[in-house]
């Protein structure tokens, strides 16, 4: 038998309601997967038409099918630590928090970078996130079995010139490590990532961001995170510099300041660009905000780490009511609670102090946290339209007729909504 003529698996899912997407809508609907991919998504009878005969059928009476959510920032390799938040009394400040994370990294023993990953990964799954954004932890080749669809992102550190080059060096065999991954597990795809403005100087920013470049890989930045990071930008002063630098051993008394804007600051550097994701953005002003989406930067909110680490809130109004795409992220198990992008999505939604109308602004919002979130990171998915890869999440039914559905399903879905998940097609999640 040719090729050509081996039968194709099929597979269509019928539930009382189907999300296609942040605009569509169909009750009752289904959905028509062949070899993990969505080849038809709409009314049950015209999707039946659509896939090989024989195909498997399953049916969900009170049930939605959604696309899979896209946590479009995390650090999965993060485990929870006690008392790391600050205002606790492990962590008094912001910098007292990095330092907690740094000597977790430090002391962490053979082997809980990967469990900490496959712990992370379950727990995404069953809260319906199919697809992430994630920063690669210290431990890359933990990414040969991650189940969810992922741009993986090397992370870069080095503040002084003379940390430069072997810091740049960690970054390219990261990528390579992920790369390869990538052969065996074609969920996993690299992408770089200078961590933070006051954690990567001038030198190692333009290594990385020319790297990105060459070889047209996007790239993530965490940036305009806390009120420390951005006197220390201005002045080279504050907490970063009496704290966290003495603390790590590092003299940084020549740094003076950027002596510029954020954005060109990144534009000199040749890292903004399009495929450039900056993450927190909470103390941008909203022309950094502008000069940056024209430079190509895409942004990532994530207002429940910020809130617990004392940092601020991002400016989701702003966001939202000047059509400015974003996705949601939820950062690490350090800073927040769980891995609930539900949780995040009302998070966003509390903070908004706009007139968009409720059913409109739980439209966005779950725009952010599936489409979004997927463009910003260069990945297939965030959308159940035919052609889309076949990630999506089975929950109870929030009811609700037009407009309503969306507001009902950010308002009443949790993990305990959850009732499978599944990517390229494979169930890898569902309630017992």
């Amino acid at each position: 038998m040719s090729a050509a003529a081996v039968p194709r698996e099929g597979t269509i899912y019928t539930a009382s309601r189907l999300f296609i997407d942040a605009a569509t809508v169909v009750s009752p609907g289904a959905l028509g997967v062949v070899d993990g991919v969505v080849v038809a998504a709409g009314i049950p009878a015209v999707v039946g038409r659509s896939v090989p005969p024989g195909s498997t059928r399953f049916e969900y009476p009170g049930a939605a099918i959604l696309p899979g959510l896209v946590n479009a920032h995390t650090h999965l390799q993060i485990p929870r630590i006690a008392d790391a938040v600050p205002g606790s009394a492990g962590a008094a400040t912001f910098v007292e928090w990095i330092l907690r994370i740094v000597a977790w990294k430090r002391g962490a023993p053979p082997g809980e970078f990967a469990r900490n990953l496959a712990s992370a990964a379950a727990e995404s799954l069953a809260a319906g996130t199919t697809a992430v954004g994630e920063i690669a932890g210290p431990d890359p080749a933990a990414y040969a079995v991650c189940p969810l669809r992922g741009r993986v992102f090397a992370e870069g550190i080095g503040f002084t010139p003379q940390a430069a080059q072997a810091a740049f060096d960690a970054v390219q065999g990261a990528v390579g490590t992920i790369a390869a991954i990538g052969a065996g597990n074609p969920l996993v795809t690299p992408g770089v990532s200078p961590h933070t403005a006051y954690t990567v100087g001038p030198v190692l920013l333009r290594m990385i961001a020319e790297l990105a470049s060459r070889r047209s890989l996007p790239a993530a930045m965490h940036l305009a995170e806390s009120p420390a990071e951005m006197e220390f930008l201005r002045t080279g002063g504050g907490e970063i510099a009496t704290r966290l630098y003495p603390a790590m051993g590092r003299d940084v008394s020549f740094f003076r300041g950027i002596g510029t804007t954020i954005p060109g600051y990144l534009a000199e550097a040749g890292l903004l660009r399009p495929g450039l994701l900056l993450v927190h953005n909470v103390h941008l002003s909203r022309d950094d905000v502008a000069e940056l989406r024209a430079g190509g930067a895409r942004f990532v909110l994530c207002p429940r780490s910020n809130a617990a680490l004392g940092n601020g809130t991002p400016d989701v109004t702003h966001f939202v009511d000047a059509g400015i795409p974003f996705a949601l992220g939820t950062d690490s198990a350090a800073s927040v609670p769980d891995a609930s992008l539900w949780d995040e999505m009302r998070a966003a939604r509390a903070i908004y102090r706009g007139a968009l109308p409720e059913d409109d602004l739980c439209r966005a919002l779950f725009g952010a946290a599936t489409e979004n979130g997927a463009e910003a990171l260069s990945l297939p998915g965030g959308t159940l339209r035919p052609g889309a890869p076949a990630d999506f999440t089975l929950i109870a039914d929030p009811g609700g007729e037009g407009g309503a559905a969306y507001r009902n399903l950010v308002e009443r879905t949790g993990p305990a909504s959850i009732l499978a998940t599944a990517v390229a097609g494979r169930r890898l999640h569902e309630r017992p």
